[in-house]
């Protein structure tokens, strides 16, 4: 048995679905839930999103099936915003998450990002420790403290070009994905109390996780935005 969450649920042919779930010993894996779909099913109420389960699976093929399911809390409330929210984040982890690859730290991030969006109004500062968190756990641990290229400390009132593959470099303010010294000093601390720190925090997140992602849209984020123009 292991602890997991649900991040994604698609129809498998005529009575069963497939589950994409986080887990924490073995990270993202695809597991099938047999007859999930019929009427007689009493998983329907279980297999729920933001709800800390207790899995079990087996099976000798690639695909694994599910055996048994035990819900260790309730499904988190995250109604309106917070909603789409929670599926940000889980889109986050379907499409970058390497399969069975154990992120352990990161599931622990994840659990504890999912309980303060659910307690708190402030989503911005839960959201990018959250992807720095996540960032870190893909390999791009950036160098907040020195320049890539000189290895000089970064000054205050200095500007800094960020290189994806790379991290800052000395920059002028007019270059493109430039970050003032005093922001990426913040971006360290995880500091974004500034409306200009959290601004600069978002494009750094933005930024790397656009580049992980390939440039292709998130489903979640487009749902956000249709859910804040009609509201």
């Amino acid at each position: 048995m292991q602890d997991a969450f649900v991040l994604h649920i698609r129809p498998y042919r005529e009575s069963s679905q497939l589950l994409e779930v986080f887990t924490r010993q073995d990270g993202r894996i695809s597991l099938l839930v047999k007859g999930s779909r019929s009427k007689r099913s009493n998983l329907k109420g279980l297999l729920q999103p933001f709800t800390l389960l207790n899995l079990d699976w087996g099976g000798k093929g690639q695909l694994k099936y599910i055996r048994s399911v035990e819900p260790q809390t309730h499904a988190l409330p995250l109604p309106g915003d917070k909603l789409y929210l929670g599926l940000y984040l889980n889109e986050l982890l379907y499409r970058l998450l390497e399969h069975l690859t154990p992120y352990t730290r990161l599931f622990d991030s994840y659990q504890q990002t999912l309980l303060a969006l659910a307690k708190s109004q402030r989503y911005e500062p839960i959201l990018r420790c959250f992807e720095l968190d996540l960032l870190t756990a893909l390999g791009y641990a950036i160098d907040f403290e020195f320049d890539a290229d000189s290895y000089q400390p970064i000054q205050m009132n200095t500007y800094y070009r960020l290189e994806l593959e790379q991290g800052f470099v000395a920059g002028e303010p007019h270059d493109k994905d430039v970050f003032c010294g005093e922001h990426i000093v913040a971006l360290a601390k995880r500091d974004f109390t500034t409306p200009a720190q959290a601004q600069a925090a978002k494009r750094f997140c933005r930024m790397l996780i656009n580049h992980c992602l390939g440039n292709q849209p998130l489903v979640s984020r487009q749902l956000f935005i249709k859910q804040r123009k009609k509201g």
